[in-house]
């Protein structure tokens, strides 16, 4: 998943209504001036059997009849496997070059706007009902004010417990680990140790237990825990205009994420998951709009059942254009989602330089059919790069930091 410069090619993954099958979006930015662009041998290179190839040509600003000619070989080269090559929302630039360099006769199909693809493989895009609709709930009692207040501490009361009970585990392994490799007395000064390091750096006391249990063993009477680091500055998040790139911390990065994911997404659900290498799932860290059945249900998400981890093993965005019959949820998935209003989604990874998934930012859309306009998707793919590059860094800069502090204070250092 990349955007940005003219010779970088963008990717998603659309699920059609009504169960259609999908489309793999690409899409390219700037100049198309010739045939050696990357753009082509992705389309060549489309994986699995979508129903189409969908290219984004709509930040096209110059593109050369090569590029036009090259665009229609491919059409004809997926033609042969049964796979329509359409391009979406073309600029003026490409819609020129097409018109003249793009071979009539090649198959290549050239639609005004983004949604058009939708109408395209599914033309009658009936309006879905959902046909597992949950009985009316009994009518709940009228509260006053003080008494729904009161209900509300005590829910969060218990949310808190539970998420005590899936960390315990987690917390008592690392005060096991450091109770031994450091000969303290016992457990309570391993947990006072995790818990300075843990405020001195504003690392999540889940995150310092688990990079303890992860991290290589420091040498035997080492006076740091990682002598050969070098330290680096954290990298730049134009994506996320309100964060503080100096004084950022990773809860301010995640709210960001979600904040402006919403606002492009133009909805007020959605939620942030990190990759927790403990429960080997995402792990919802930040949310909006959504209800506490969602939430609990969806608190660590697996590799199967749902969107968020098809975009997390794929590396690449995925939208959903209708809950209520894509096949990529499982039953139970779809009836919480549904319930909490959301009948389309789009999920977007939080990738490193190499790829790899760290974390996923998804929003949730009252309608279905709900497909990104071009430069939504563009900026929701930067956002997920530039995001997942910060939490790399603050995996191999903050965290390690907080294990160096843990380390000194355990040595004497």
């Amino acid at each position: 998943m990349n955007s940005g410069t003219a010779q970088e090619v963008w990717s998603g993954v659309v699920r059609l209504p009504a169960a259609a099958g999908w489309l793999w979006m690409l899409g390219a930015d700037g100049t198309l001036d010739s045939a050696d662009h990357p753009l082509f041998p992705a389309i060549r290179e489309a994986g699995g059997e979508p129903q189409a190839v969908a290219v984004d040509l709509s930040g096209v600003r110059e593109m050369s009849g090569s590029a036009a000619r090259a665009l229609a070989a491919c059409a004809v080269e997926l033609g042969r496997r049964d796979i329509r090559l359409m391009v979406a929302a073309p600029s003026e630039p490409a819609a020129r070059a097409l018109a003249v360099d793009g071979a009539a006769d090649s198959g290549l199909i050239v639609l005004p706007a983004a949604h058009d693809l939708l109408t395209t493989c599914v033309p009658d895009l009936p309006e879905p009902s959902w046909d597992g609709t949950p009985a009316a709930p009994a009518p709940e009692p009228v509260l006053d004010a003080q008494s729904r207040e009161e209900v509300e501490r005590l829910r969060g009361k218990v949310r808190d417990l539970q998420a005590k009970v899936r960390t315990h585990p987690l917390i008592a392994q690392a005060q096991g680990v450091l109770t031994e490799r450091y000969r303290l007395r016992d457990s309570r000064a391993a947990f006072k140790l995790l818990q300075s390091a843990s405020q001195q750096h504003n690392v999540k006391l889940r995150t310092l237990a688990a990079a303890v249990l992860n991290a290589p063993r420091p040498g035997t009477g080492a006076a740091r825990w990682f002598p050969d680091r070098v330290r680096t500055r954290p990298p730049r998040l134009p994506a996320l205009p309100q964060v503080n790139e100096d004084s950022a911390n990773r809860s301010a990065v995640i709210s960001a994420v979600l904040h402006q994911t919403l606002q492009i997404s133009e909805t007020s659900m959605g939620n942030v998951q990190l990759a927790d290498r403990y429960s080997g799932g995402l792990r919802i860290e930040k949310h909006q709009g959504l209800n506490e059945e969602f939430l609990d249900y969806f608190d660590v998400v697996g590799e199967d059942g749902t969107s968020c981890a098809l975009a997390a093993r794929n590396g690449t965005r995925v939208t959903v254009t209708d809950v209520a019959t894509d096949p990529v949820f499982s039953e139970e998935a779809r009836y919480k989602i549904l319930q909490a209003g959301s009948r389309a989604a789009h999920s977007t990874p939080l990738t490193t330089a190499r790829g790899i998934c760290l974390g996923m930012v998804s929003s949730h859309h009252e309608r279905p059919h709900q497909l990104l306009a071009p430069a939504q998707a563009r900026a929701l793919d930067r956002i997920g790069d530039q995001a997942g590059r910060w939490l790399a860094w603050h995996q191999r800069t903050v965290v390690l930091d907080a294990l160096e502090h843990l380390h000194g204070l355990a040595t004497g250092g």
